[in-house]
């Protein structure tokens, strides 16, 4: 997988790992710790700051990244309503 560049959007890139693991039969297992390496800024100082224990757990290091994104259902809401017209809110 590429290492992250700061011009990739944090969900796509997610979205990137997670294809290139399915297509390349990476066990969900391991997948914790491919994210870790090719990630960079904020999103691995986030994944450096888990425990061990949490860090080896893919949906809980995935939710830590977007969580300090602050990436969760009302970001997706705040997003929909800013893109509508004005005449449709």
């Amino acid at each position: 997988m590429p290492k992250m560049t700061r011009d990739d959007g944090l969900e796509a890139y997610i979205e990137a790992f997670e294809h290139h693991a399915l297509m390349t039969g990476l066990e969900k297992e391991y997948w914790a710790s491919q994210l870790g390496a090719p990630i960079i800024g904020k999103p691995q100082a986030t994944y450096r700051a888990l425990t061990r224990d949490e860090a080896r757990n893919y949906e809980r290091v995935k939710a830590a990244i977007l969580y300090w994104f602050e990436i969760n259902p009302d970001y997706y809401r705040k997003q929909f309503w800013a893109k509508k017209a004005p005449d449709e809110k």
